[in-house]
């Protein structure tokens, strides 16, 4: 589903997210790729078998999808297949000149928006990502292949002018129309829809992208795939409307609401509104409809604002356990069963003898809660379950070597602390999950079918004491509980027809039944979030009813469109494989950098290219500029097809600090060398890396003094840990750099140098607060020492500009020295306020004061790390307002912009 970060970046940062597509597989492996007509699928030994499936079903699903859009990328299309994160996702960058999508292999399970109706997951998720590529790079007007990857802009009209819920909403409806599953067939759509159309509480036209509130960011897909299905029932008589959208919005300086109303003829905004006023009424319609057949839904225990799963009562019938997916306090929940529930407050401690009334009783008393287990290092528990009366087994993620994430087992004990699960594992008879075959979702006891009258939702429970299975499914396109008797017979089990339990508007799933066998505890979906209710087990089976049927005006949106199965041929047969060659799938661009500081003003253009899996990157800038600002000229290669990644970078830079408006210093000079370097990366949860560096240099200062050469060697390293609990965190991240070092000056040649910094973050539920010190000092020459000001360029390796010490506010060489102290302190993440202090010194003399800097940055690079951890290495981008305390900037209020990018 198309990253709402696509758009914000392509511009500025479309090297990165083509390069850190698969940041989470290794891309020294040893990848395939299969080539079919319109797609190059590149996927590592272990994902091959989906990947024969992958090319087998994608050019039939790309004839769908391209005569549906009305537009096909004249380009071939990568393809990468990874399970990163054992999530069900996939992820379109629609960039023209380099359009590519990354499809993620774990199956969405049957409970959720994507999987409760699925005929096969390979197909929805190849329609829903191959729509985004074709639909969002139709260009302004036909160009020859490949003839906007350079000179052009990276992104079409239609991404930039869309709104996330046409982009996401178009991609749904085509996904149901091309599988013949997917949420526009899925019983969880049509129960969003019809639940908070009831209560009122469809998102306004403003809040369709992002609707704040439970279930807000999944509305652009629901709703907005809903609200296009309708606009294309109003105009009947061309069937073609979506695309005519299209083709308005590919015109020159024609924006979205214009190009809408010239299609429609009304606004988007009384479009929708006309379509809210249609789906409440259908909604209301079935509501009385059910109502006639007569309701069965228990009663409300608790409402969460989030979602709910894993309940379970415990084998005692003394407590409830469920895990909570809310934005506040995340986590699993032990509830006690047999406490009398906290009666509400009132709403006045004393009564008013003038106006006295009753307050109206609360929907639910608050259960009393026993336990909670909040996220552990920012991983949620997940699939928890009883093992006793005292201990629960839950699944937590950790990530590999390479970032993968996996999850492992561990223990909750309740009279204890969450540790590692020593090899013991719940009665396997008492929960069930669907399985998916080919067609759906189907419910297996012993390797045998368990009939249901409808697709299963969610896990199922096993009271086999009563020889009873509880679960949800969807009936009439609705999930309700049911139970199934079933008896042994001959080894086998024989099921029983299965009896209705509940009858409701909403969605009844994840039944738990207590140990006596009176209560059944599930989920139930609602506007406001989910809810848990208690049902009497010892009522008797609903019988059907029947009742007048409902009068909608908009088909298939309170409840959902039949499944299409078989709307997709045969697969084809895969075809052959041959290695991954990162030369073939290189995507060249132009690049920027730039710098606005009290040190000058400098621009970096040039050229970048890499390939999908970040295997080998190149860049050449070129600085340009007449003031201070570094200029000259970098070209860099660097390289992940081993575990150990080499670099190299060649440049030439002339310095001017002598230009400086503010301290000038007449020590102007030119520089020319080159780095190179290897950098092992250890991604698991505790993160690490090394890089052995060797770097020379010819420093030619513009004065008397004679040019020298300037060689080392040297080892950066550094350390990222963290251990977290809910909110609060506590992170360290050690950092080393250790320089063995020789000049060809005056005097002594040899000379070493220490960097080493401590940086802790302490992340609480309001803002994270971060404290870093650093220390660093030359020894052996005197002529080597550290510089206080500017900033790092793309233009001088790293490991050569180790000497400064970089503060934007202050204009380079603010002071010098062989060593020196620096202290941070930061109060926020992307957007943050800062305090800092460097002290700088010559060796042979008493440490001097700090100068002081105060500020407030926002930092793109952060914003960007979910999408791409490949690109952090080669793009920093940093906007500040400073205030210095001391020194020659003293009282000023300093604004900066920098920019800067690495191969």
């Amino acid at each position: 589903m198309v990253s709402h970060r696509a758009r914000a970046l392509c511009l500025l940062a479309a090297p990165a997210l083509l390069a850190g597509a698969p940041a989470r597989q290794a891309p020294w492996a040893a990848w395939q790729t299969m080539a079919t007509a319109h797609y190059r699928i590149h996927y590592p030994p272990a994902l091959a078998e989906w990947a024969g499936e992958v090319a087998g079903r994608i050019e039939v699903i790309h004839d769908r999808v391209t005569a549906l859009v009305g537009y096909q990328t004249p380009e071939p299309v990568q393809v990468v297949l990874a399970d990163p994160m054992a999530e069900a996702n996939g992820l379109a960058v629609p960039l023209l000149g380099a359009p590519h999508v990354v499809l993620w292999l774990t199956v969405p399970r049957s409970d959720t928006e994507i999987g409760s109706s699925m005929g096969s997951w390979t197909d929805v998720l190849l329609a829903h990502e191959l729509t985004h590529i074709h639909h969002l790079t139709r260009p302004r007007r036909p160009l020859a292949p490949g003839a906007q990857s350079m000179f052009t802009l990276p992104a079409g009209p239609l991404l930039l002018k869309s709104p996330r819920w046409l982009m996401e909403g178009y991609a749904t409806l085509v996904e149901g129309r091309v599988s013949g599953y997917g949420r526009p067939h899925s019983a969880f759509r049509a129960a969003v829809l019809r639940q908070w159309a009831r209560a009122g509480k469809l998102p306004a036209y403003g809040a369709l992208n992002r609707n704040p509130g439970f279930l807000g960011g999944d509305m652009a897909y629901l709703a907005g795939s809903a609200y296009l299905e309708w606009l294309e029932r109003q105009r009947p008589d061309q069937p073609d409307i979506l695309p005519r959208l299209w083709k308005q919005l590919a015109r020159d300086r024609r924006p979205f609401e214009a190009a809408f109303q010239a299609t429609f003829g009304f606004t988007a905004q009384d479009g929708y509104q006309r379509f809210q006023a249609e789906t409440t009424h259908d909604a209301l319609e079935w509501e009385a409809r059910l109502r006639a057949q007569g309701l069965r839904e228990g009663e409300l225990w608790l409402r969460v604002a989030g979602g709910v799963a894993d309940l379970g009562v415990s084998p005692d019938g003394t407590r409830l356990l469920g895990r909570l997916a809310t934005r506040r306090d995340p986590g699993l929940r032990v509830w006690d069963l047999k406490a009398a529930p906290r009666p509400a407050r009132p709403a006045h401690d004393r009564a008013d003898p003038f106006n006295a009334a009753p307050d109206a009783p609360p929907e639910f008393a608050a259960p009393k809660v026993l336990a909670t287990l909040p996220s552990l290092d920012h991983q949620l528990p997940r699939d928890a379950e009883w093992l006793d009366d005292r201990t629960i087994r839950f699944q937590l993620r950790h990530a590999d070597r390479e970032g993968t994430l996996r999850s492992r087992p561990a223990l909750w004990r309740l009279d204890g602390a969450a540790g590692p699960d020593p090899d013991r594992v719940p009665d396997p008879g008492h929960i069930l999950f669907p399985v998916h075959r080919s067609g759906g979702w189907v419910l297996e006891m012993d390797g045998q079918a368990i009939p249901l009258p409808g697709q299963p939702a969610g896990r199922a429970w096993v009271d086999a004491g009563r020889r009873q299975i509880y679960a949800g499914c969807e009936m009439d396109g609705i999930w309700n509980l049911v139970r199934v008797p079933y008896h042994t017979e001959d080894g086998r089990k024989c099921f029983e027809p299965a009896q209705r339990l509940t009858r409701t508007p909403s969605a009844a799933w994840n039944p738990a039944p207590d140990p006596d066998g009176h209560w059944l505890f599930y989920t139930s979906l609602d506007a406001r979030g989910m809810e848990i209710r208690r049902l009497d087990l010892r009522l008797p089976p609903l019988a059907e009813q029947s009742a007048p049927e409902a009068r909608v005006l908009a088909p298939d949106t309170v409840m959902p469109a039949a499944p299409v199965p078989g709307a997709l041929p045969a697969p084809a047969a895969a075809p052959p494989a041959t290695p991954y060659r990162a030369a073939d799938n290189l995507w060249n661009h132009l690049t920027a950098g730039l710098s606005l500081t009290p040190s000058g003003k400098a621009c970096q253009l040039g050229a970048a290219g890499s390939d999908l899996l970040g295997r080998l990157s190149w860049q050449a800038v070129a600085g340009l500029g007449d003031g201070p600002g570094p200029r000259g000229a970098m070209a860099g290669l660097a390289s992940s097809a081993w575990a150990w990644k080499p670099s190299v970078a060649v440049f030439t830079a002339l310095e001017r600090p002598s230009l400086q408006r503010t301290a000038p210093v007449p020590a102007d000079r030119e520089r020319r060398g080159a780095e190179w370097a290897l950098a092992f990366d250890h991604l698991g949860d505790t993160r690490y890396w090394v890089s052995p560096v060797l770097a020379w240099e010819r420093v030619s200062p513009l004065g008397p003094e004679p040019a020298y050469g300037r060689g080392l060697a040297g080892v950066r390293a550094g350390l990222d840990a963290l251990w977290a609990r809910g909110p609060w965190g506590l992170g360290l991240s050690p950092a080393l750099q250790v320089y063995e070092g020789s000049s060809s000056t005056s005097g002594p040649h040899s000379w070493n140098a220490l960097r080493g910094s401590l940086k802790v973050r302490l992340e609480t539920p309001i803002l994270p607060l971060t404290l870093k010190g650093e220390q660093g000092s030359f020894r052996g020459n005197p002529r080597e020492g550290f510089q206080l000001g500017g900033i790092t360029t793309s233009l001088v390796p790293e490991s050569l500009d180790l000497a400064r010490v970089a503060q934007p506010a202050l204009p380079a060489l603010s002071a010098t020295g062989d060593r020196f102290q620096r202290w941070r302190a930061e109060l926020g993440g992307n957007l943050r306020c800062y305090a800092e202090g460097t002290a700088m010194w010559r060796s042979d003399e008493p440490r001097g004061p700090f100068q002081r800097v105060l500020g407030l940055e926002f930092a793109l690079d952060t914003l960007a790390r979910e999408g791409s951890e490949q690109a952090l290495r080669r793009m920093q981008v940093l906007v500040g307002a400073h205030r210095p305390l001391d020194g020659a900037m003293k009282g000023r209020t300093v604004a900066t912009v920098t920019l800067m990018l690495r191969p």
